[in-house]
């Protein structure tokens, strides 16, 4: 599970910039980022869910963070590659994704699209991704979504704040596709 979501770090930060770019009309031949080792720094706010009392004091027992109760920071390292790019550019593109965008919006600096993605557990979640290009080796955005979660359609609200930068032409023991966890707090 913890690997799903650092790798869902990494690829929120450096995806959504690919997906957004998949179906613009400036789509730059080659990527707009360095390729090699990135690091991807995710911080999330859930707000709206509760959590039985019962529950959270297991959860606090067991040195978990309990949901929405405090901002939760993950940082990953991950290796893009020509190869990686490629393959994100095509999840980005599948009609099969339980996602659907609109509302792209690309320039040479930002990027940003509105967003409506079907949760594996029920509800839809929608909302709005922005991610600003500051070079070839840094980008930051956010992402806002409002959605139901779970059998009992609970409402809840994610905010998202990404910041990447590129550390290394060389990807050492860190492989393309996979994600290292640096810290997750």
């Amino acid at each position: 599970m913890i690997a799903r979501i650092a790798r869902i770090s990494l690829l929120l930060a450096l995806c959504c910039l690919a997906g957004a770019l998949a179906r613009a009309q400036d789509m730059p031949s080659t990527p707009p980022i360095k390729m090699g080792l990135w690091e991807s720094t995710v911080t999330s706010t859930m707000s709206g869910i509760t959590i039985p009392p019962e529950v959270a004091e297991r959860l606090k027992a067991m040195g978990r963070q309990v949901p929405g109760s405090t901002p939760h920071t993950v940082v990953t390292q991950g290796c893009m590659t020509p190869d990686e790019w490629t393959k994100t550019l095509e999840r980005m593109n599948d009609k099969q994704s339980n996602c659907t965008y609109s509302n792209r919006t690309v320039t040479a600096q930002k990027i940003s699209f509105d967003l409506s993605c079907a949760s594996e557990r029920g509800g839809v979640f929608t909302g709005h991704f922005e991610m600003n290009i500051d070079d070839d080796q840094h980008s930051h955005g956010s992402a806002h979504m409002k959605g139901e979660a779970g059998p009992n359609g609970q409402a809840m609200t994610i905010d998202t704040t990404i910041s990447t930068r590129f550390l290394s032409s060389d990807c050492g023991a860190v492989k393309p596709g996979d994600a290292k966890i640096i810290k997750s707090e």
